[in-house]
């Protein structure tokens, strides 16, 4: 079946229903990890390719430097230039398959939870390669759909499957959405940005996000607790990239 761009997407069913500790966590932890990782120096110029709402894009802005929004969908766009307040954030309506700057015209380029919603990521990978100065970075941050989480779940799954009670209706979190086209784990993201990149660090984001009953059982325990058990999972998943729930990798142009 053909893939298409999904040109009217928006961001109202990413958090649907109660937010849980886990996931709070989590999405603090992908902008810190993925904002530092780019470290935009002084006048130097940031492409953010999937840019919804263009709200990183103004914050690495305000370190000084200078920010492009890159992004297909005509809400995102719409939205993003209702929030912009920075004469340094520019919006370009486009897709990461072809994208519209010169070669080697920009600094760093940041891709934060988009790239699995690309037609083409191999496409994108090429297009990133293009317009990246040589001695410029890549950020990329996507969700690891081989974490611990997810093999927890599925094991959960074959048991709770055979259970003659109980909703059986909820999409298992280590299903993609509908809303992605790719299932990416450690080795894939490695394999693809190895064929373009070399890569220069790769880190874990959290454990156990969207486990059986864990957010839950964070939300029963006070919250300094909660707190620590997510900062010591935190750890544990930034040393093994391959079983944590997010993947964060940076990496320069080869050669």
């Amino acid at each position: 079946m053909e893939r298409r761009v999904d040109l009217e997407w928006d961001d109202a069913g990413v958090f649907s229903g109660k937010i849980y500790p886990d996931t709070a966590f989590v999405f603090t932890r992908i902008e810190e990890e993925t904002l530092g990782m780019v470290s935009l120096a002084p006048g130097e110029m940031v492409l953010d390719i999937g840019c919804g709402r263009a709200f990183d894009a103004m914050r690495l802005a305000r370190e000084g430097g200078k920010a492009i929004g890159l992004e297909p969908s005509r809400k995102m766009i719409a939205e993003a230039r209702e929030h912009i307040r920075d004469g340094d954030v520019s919006l370009v309506r486009g897709i990461g398959e072809a994208l519209p700057f010169k070669r080697r015209s920009i600094d760093k380029v940041m891709c934060k939870g988009s790239l699995d919603h690309f037609v083409d990521p191999e496409k994108t990978m090429e297009e990133m390669q293009k317009v990246l100065k040589p001695e410029g970075a890549v950020v990329i941050a996507l969700a690891n759909f081989a974490s611990l989480s997810c093999r927890l779940g599925k094991l959960w799954y074959l048991i709770w499957k055979r259970i003659p009670f109980g909703e059986k209706n909820e999409k298992p979190h280590w299903d993609i959405p509908a809303d992605h086209t790719y299932k990416f784990d450690y080795q894939l993201l490695k394999s693809m940005v190895g064929r373009h990149f070399e890569v220069k660090e790769t880190i874990g984001i959290s454990l156990l996000w969207e486990a059986p009953f864990w957010g839950q059982a964070l939300a029963f325990l006070p919250r300094r607790i909660s707190a620590i058990i997510l900062a010591f999972g935190d750890r544990i998943g930034r040393r093994f990239p391959s079983m944590s729930d997010v993947i964060v990798i940076k990496c320069t142009p080869k050669g």
